[in-house]
């Protein structure tokens, strides 16, 4: 797999050496125990009753279960590697690397369900890797600078639990389907914008822990986070892990990709032909992600046991 996406790196504007390589293998990790995390986290979430969606209360329960708390564990490990990687690279490097979390939970899932993997399922994994190498290799993404103004990261801010919020609501009342899209779409634009804080305030530790606490990021980073958290177990509470991953999966690395290019400025190729290739990597690793959701691996739709309750 990292030959592959190595492969595609090709020429950086980061120095081909420890530092890439250091890089690459960071987000690799973090995406494996992400993976992992989720596969964890669905089954002990799914079962829990339609009216804790998006409350407090489902946290309250699924900490009393000894799978969600490994998942979580898992959780955590996948964030210090993606908060190390952030810390050297830059959201146009590592983020779209996190998609391979889908890849690594693949086998997990099948060893849990007692499930074979398929050829196809095998194909789609290659398509993702493939899209990958390609996007990374054209964009050329270069080293992050998180420097934004306080007026800039207000609307951001507000844009993005504006969205959040929207998609909260329109989950109510409806199918568990529709549930579980909607909030996968929200969890996975919560985690894009707590990237970018996570970059953030990775580069802030270079002036120390006390200047770091005496500005708002790190704070803005932890409530960003548990609304993430809530968001990611009530989209995997909704319904299938088929239904909410893939959704999740995609929409973090475009958010946070859209705000380091254009709130932080890092680089990314346009000239000539690059926007087409880079397109078509992303259009590659969209289409290996939704193809292999549709793996029985990945797990059937469960029945509709009717609407969802609203409030």
């Amino acid at each position: 797999m990292a030959v592959i996406v190595g492969w595609g790196l090709g020429v950086f504007h980061h120095h081909i050496g420890r530092s890439l390589v250091s890089i690459i293998v960071l987000s690799i990790a973090s995406a494996a125990a992400y993976g992992f995390a989720a596969v964890l986290q669905h089954h002990a979430a799914v079962g829990e009753a339609p009216e804790l969606s998006v409350r407090v209360g489902l946290l309250v329960r699924l900490v009393r279960r000894p799978m969600w708390l490994i998942g979580n564990a898992l959780d955590g490990v996948g964030y210090l590697l993606q908060f190390l990687a952030l810390r050297r690279g830059s959201l146009v490097l590592v983020e779209p690397l996190l998609v391979l979390s889908l890849v690594f939970a693949l086998p997990v899932t099948a060893w849990l369900d007692h499930r074979r993997i398929s050829a196809p399922d095998v194909g789609s994994t290659v398509l993702i890797m493939a899209g990958l190498a390609l996007f990374l290799g054209v964009a050329h993404p270069g080293l992050g600078y998180p420097r934004a103004s306080d007026e800039a990261w207000t609307v951001l801010s507000l844009v993005v639990a504006g969205g959040c919020g929207a998609m909260v609501v329109g989950s109510r009342g409806g199918s568990r389907r529709r549930a579980a899209v909607l909030l996968g779409a929200g969890s996975g634009t919560a985690f894009g914008y707590v990237a970018a804080l996570t970059e953030r305030t990775g580069h802030l530790l270079d002036g120390g822990i006390v200047h770091t606490l005496a500005t708002w990021e790190p704070y803005g980073l932890l409530v960003g986070g548990v609304g993430a958290l809530l968001l990611t177990q009530s989209a995997f509470h909704a319904g299938a892990l088929r239904l909410s991953l893939p959704i999740l999966t995609v929409a973090q690395p475009l958010v946070a990709v859209i705000i380091g290019v254009g709130l932080f400025g890092e680089h990314i190729a346009t000239a000539g032909p690059a926007p087409g290739w880079e397109s078509l990597g992303l259009v590659m690793v969209i289409s290996g992600v939704f193809a292999l959701t549709r793996s029985p691996v990945i797990g059937t739709d469960e029945p509709e046991p009717g609407p969802r309750m609203a409030g």
